[in-house]
């Protein structure tokens, strides 16, 4: 079972979202004029329905407790679950009749891309990301703001990404590396358990990882320039393998 990590949520739409799920709540925190505010109103009745108290404060008090934004006039208290072990999560996988699908983040180090590739799985399908083991939790004020709740929503498994490989592979998962020298995506055929792999921008994969992988796949640039940014990636990969998915099985 994934362990709890105590957050707040800067953001209405992460805010609203993870009531939607049935997320739970130690309270809210509300400046006066929000309660005018439609979406505003959404998330209080949300609140009001699972019982989570609304507290009423000042602007000046909001200001205080923001982290990551200077503007939000409400701010949620929650318990993160996101933190699984990978065993446990394949579990769930295969007892909810789901096809594992994956990404592998090695060694990225900017919240920005990793709240944008966890937006992106999430709203593809991914049913876990896998990263080394972190000195800071990956689900964060900032990464649940810039992903709109989804670094909440997509299970998070921190690991040591050899053994991770090693578990994947040992349930007929395939591994592929996104690196230049690898076969254009569109080539290859992404159906089925899949995981890919993407390494930080400045230094790629690591050599360890590389020599584990079932392939390489890559993305083709046109000369002269060397790479995208790895959350454009993420992004037309994980929806190659989606429209592979649903054209084969019309």
């Amino acid at each position: 079972m994934p362990k709890s990590q105590f957050i707040q949520i800067e953001s209405k739409n992460a805010l609203l979202e993870l009531l939607k799920e049935g997320r739970d709540f130690e309270k809210i925190f509300a400046v006066g004029n929000a309660f005018k505010d439609p979406k505003s109103k959404e998330i209080f009745e949300l609140a009001g329905k699972k019982n989570i108290p609304v507290v009423k404060v000042s602007r000046r008090v909001i200001n205080r407790k923001l982290r990551s934004s200077s503007s939000e006039s409400i701010i949620g208290y929650m318990y993160s679950q996101n933190d699984w072990k990978l065993t446990e999560l394949l579990d769930k996988i295969y007892q909810e009749g789901k096809q594992p699908f994956f990404l592998i983040l090695d060694n990225l180090k900017y919240t920005q891309n990793v709240a944008a590739i966890t937006r992106t799985a999430f709203g593809v399908g991914v049913n876990g990301v896998i990263v080394n083991p972190q000195k800071k939790s990956l689900v964060s004020d900032e990464t649940i703001r810039i992903s709109m709740g989804a670094a909440e929503r997509v299970p998070l498994v921190e690991m040591n990404l050899f053994n991770a490989v090693k578990t994947l592979k040992e349930n007929d998962i395939k591994v592929y590396a996104v690196d230049m020298e690898g076969q254009p995506y569109f080539e290859k055929d992404l159906r089925g358990p899949i995981a890919f792999v993407l390494g930080a921008e400045d230094v790629g994969i690591s050599a360890g990882i590389m020599e584990r992988v079932d392939g390489k796949i890559s993305i083709p640039m046109r000369e002269g320039i060397g790479s995208l940014n790895v959350s454009v990636s993420a992004g037309i990969l994980t929806y190659e393998k989606l429209r592979q998915e649903v054209t084969n099985s019309k």
